[in-house]
């Protein structure tokens, strides 16, 4: 039996106020913060976990914002 795991996209980024990393997921309105890229996506993971137990969730880090027009231009 395979385990589905739901991939949630998040846009990290350096905040340069309190020099921490965020990473932001739009999708659930949540953020997690770190020291590292690293830390901030694996606090996000946690917090979206502790969410909802009955299915792992991963986070996809995205560095870059892509607008609808970047979107339509790509594809």
């Amino acid at each position: 039996m395979q385990q589905t795991t739901i991939l949630y996209p998040a846009i990290i980024y350096k905040n340069k106020k309190s020099n921490v990393f965020v990473a932001n997921c739009i999708i659930k309105k949540l953020i997690g913060y770190g020291r590292t890229e690293y830390d901030a996506v694996k606090n996000l993971e946690n917090i979206l976990n502790s969410r909802n137990p009955d299915y792992p969730v991963r986070v996809k880090p995205v560095h870059n914002y892509l607008s609808d027009s970047d979107l339509k231009s790509r594809y």
